[in-house]
């Protein structure tokens, strides 16, 4: 909106008017940027500027054009990628951001060039008659401006203005006053959130209903509702936004060293990988040739660790980009909300702006330290003994050694959601058999017809989903059968909170919870998915109590009360992909691994769902999977996984690098392994196609 007054480059009042504008720019204004009013997915001006509950702004109309190449119901932000929960009326029921409106008005009234110089000794007309009346057509000299009507008023207009009823209650400021900029802090308060019912301007709060409402509504709606004034309102609600401001700023300067730190392991570790192969094709030369064969097994593990720490850093440099531009994206918002909106503004958007500065005030140490816990130096160690029996130790280790510049902001690791001690992976622990449990596929009791999860409960009882019969079986620790509870549905998978509740998948979108007697007390409903046809399957819950759920190639993270919170995953063989059979569990750090059945390997989330790497692939060589069924972790994040049709269970790193086969089927007799527990005591329970077995780790 450019004003009326300022006709040609020529007009001689235009000097007075541009120098107050360009006072006003380099003041309050001065922090407004176009970066801030373009929509990025078009890069023009905003039309109906809509936001999302992320605080990213977007025209309409690109919202509508991007809600329509998603699948029905989907929507994502373009810029941080979360998922949108859109109201009953889709994209047009989202908030309107009235600040970018009022912004896009404010920097459209500042000038394109500077005022002309006046030739020495000439007047200029503006500083003799003033701006011209933008109402009259007599020319007088304006002396007053409409905040409101955005109009500029002679002395005879602005008595008119004032005795019209439309117009009595408005706004008006002197010209001096205007262009000395007192009045910026009515330009700024210029009102723009007016009730959709009675378009009149918002001036009350109701508590009640956590709305900005009218005078009409008070009166009429809300009139037995608690309500106050929009100004305490928004005094009470800034207070509150300006303290988890300051912590989101912190927040941000801790994303940006976070990056830094990143970047610079990021480009020392190829110069690493590549010293080291080096120094291990050198050694490997100086040694018979009985030791090629090893040192070429060590290469092939210094590639693969290569393979899974970029992936790790160029996760954690996505993710750790993405949490700083989130950060700095809402600091911005925020500060223009808090400068530049009014009290029923800023209060039409204080509960998003809270919960989102909450949300982003996470600086996430926990996951910063864990980390920087596992970046390590490489370097390679050559032996000294030079005997054909020691060929192994002649070719060398591969170690890694902690980065002592490398520091994050300490935090708390989460609990894990089990009590499980045992380390699976440590000094190469071999497993015996101590019980198997079943045998051919039956009915009776300590039988089973696909057993296809395990669980163990808080009292340490050992939990089976006997699929084809319908039901769970409760086993004590040594496996003796201790009772069993009729489901009346094919049950999926099984999970046990510390509560001593279970949650059962398998029958619709729904979750059954059952009490500690194994009776049914609720069901969760999963709302949302893709995939209607299919039934909830793997199910998890992390150290925060959240509950992780698949349905099809969806995983839902659910709140302990069964609220979605969060939806990620399509359908396919990319890195945010997934196949429509999926297993889940949670490590220490909340990660989330979900394990592939179709797709043959294991894909790694950070708790809020972004891809961190994956591992894996069809085949049966060392790290490879066909058909993926459960999977676990023992207390050093290390991952477990029923590697279903290769009949073994494989153990892998928390970095995705192979280990060994803890379980195979000619050594253990696995025929088709699929479910997985560890017990308290550290006991380690898998089941097959019709028992199951339980092994004591050594």
């Amino acid at each position: 909106m450019a004003y009326p007054y300022v006709t040609s480059p020529g007009n001689s009042q235009q000097a007075a008017v541009v120098t107050y504008f360009v006072t006003m720019a380099s003041n309050a204004f001065s922090n407004i940027t176009d970066e801030f009013l373009v929509c990025p997915v078009c890069l023009k001006d905003f039309k109906q500027p809509k936001m999302l509950p992320c605080l990213h702004t977007f025209c309409q109309p690109c919202l509508e054009m991007l809600l329509a190449t998603e699948p029905v119901g989907k929507l994502d932000c373009s810029t941080c990628r979360q998922d949108v929960p859109l109201p009953r009326n889709g994209v047009q029921g989202l908030k309107s951001n009235f600040v970018v409106g009022k912004l896009r008005d404010i920097l459209q009234q500042q000038p394109q060039q500077q005022p002309q110089q006046q030739p020495e000794g000439e007047t200029s007309e503006a500083r003799e008659d003033g701006v011209p009346c933008t109402v009259c057509e007599v020319g007088n000299s304006a002396q007053f401006y409409c905040v409101e009507c955005t109009d500029y008023l002679c002395q005879t207009c602005n008595k008119v203005h004032r005795g019209l009823k439309v117009s009595r209650a408005h706004k008006v400021v002197t010209v001096q006053d205007l262009q000395s900029g007192q009045a910026a802090a009515e330009l700024r308060a210029r009102e723009t959130s007016k009730c959709e019912d009675h378009h009149e301007v918002n001036k009350f709060y109701c508590d009640t209903c956590h709305r900005v409402v009218c005078a009409h509504c008070v009166v009429t709606a809300h009139k037995y509702h608690q309500y106050v004034e929009i100004e305490k309102a928004a005094e009470r609600e800034g207070a509150k936004i300006k303290a988890k401001l300051a912590t989101v700023k912190n927040t941000a300067d801790l994303h940006e060293k976070w990056v830094q730190q990143l970047q610079s392991v990021k480009d020392g570790w190829s110069t690493q990988v590549q010293r080291t192969e080096e120094q291990i094709r050198k050694q490997v030369k100086t040694i018979i040739e009985a030791a090629k064969k090893v040192g070429d097994d060590r290469i092939g593990q210094l590639r693969a660790m290569n393979a899974a720490r970029e992936k790790q850093l160029e996760a954690a440099m996505e993710a750790a980009e993405m949490d700083l531009a989130s950060a700095r994206s809402c600091v911005q918002f925020t500060d223009n909300v808090l400068e530049y909106g009014s009290p029923a503004e800023v209060m039409s958007v204080a509960g998003e702006l809270t919960g989102r500065l909450e949300e982003t005030s996470d600086d996430k140490s926990a996951d910063r330290a864990e980390l920087t816990k596992h970046l390590m130096n490489l370097a390679f160690d050559p032996p000294t003994i030079n005997v054909e029996q020691e060929v192994s130790k002649l070719v060398g280790q591969l170690k890694q050694t902690a980065i002592p510049m490398l520091s994050s902001p300490s935090g708390t690791k989460q609990m894990r959601p089990s009590g499980t001690k045992q380390v699976i992976g440590k000094g190469g622990a071999s497993l015996n058999l101590i019980k198997t449990v079943g045998g051919k596929w039956g009915t009776g009791d300590g039988q089973f017809y696909f057993p296809s999860s395990l669980a163990v409960t808080a009292e340490g009882d050992i939990v089976v989903t006997d699929y084809h019969n319908k039901r769970l079986q409760f086993l004590v620790k040594n496996g003796s059968f201790k009772k069993k509870v009729d489901l009346g549905f094919k049950p999926q998978s099984v999970a046990a909170l510390k509560s001593g509740e279970l949650l059962v998948t398998g029958e619709g979108h729904g979750i059954h919870v059952l009490d500690k007697q194994g009776r049914k007390s609720r069901v969760i409903q999963v709302t949302g998915a893709a995939e209607t046809g299919e039934k909830t399957k793997g199910v998890a819950v992390d150290g925060s109590g959240r509950i992780i759920v698949t349905v099809g190639h969806n995983v839902f993270i659910l709140s302990p009360s069964g609220d979605v919170m969060l939806k990620f995953g399509d359908k396919g063989q990319g890195q945010q992909q997934l196949g429509s059979f999926l297993c889940v569990a949670a490590n220490s750090s909340n990660q989330i691994i979900i394990s592939d059945y179709n797709n043959h390997n294991l894909k790694i989330f950070d708790p809020a769902g972004r891809h961190i790497f994956t591992c894996g692939s069809l085949g049966s060589g060392p790290g490879q999977l066909t058909h993926p069924y459960c999977v676990i972790t023992d207390s050093e994040d290390n991952i477990i996984v029923a590697d279903r049709d290769n009949d073994r269970i494989s153990l892998i790193s928390r970095d995705g690098t192979f280990i060994r086969h803890v379980l195979k089927r000619r050594e253990h007799g696995l025929d088709y392994a699929i479910g997985l527990a560890l017990t308290h005591d550290g006991q380690l329970v898998v089941s097959d196609l019709h028992s199951i077995k339980i092994f004591s780790v050594k």
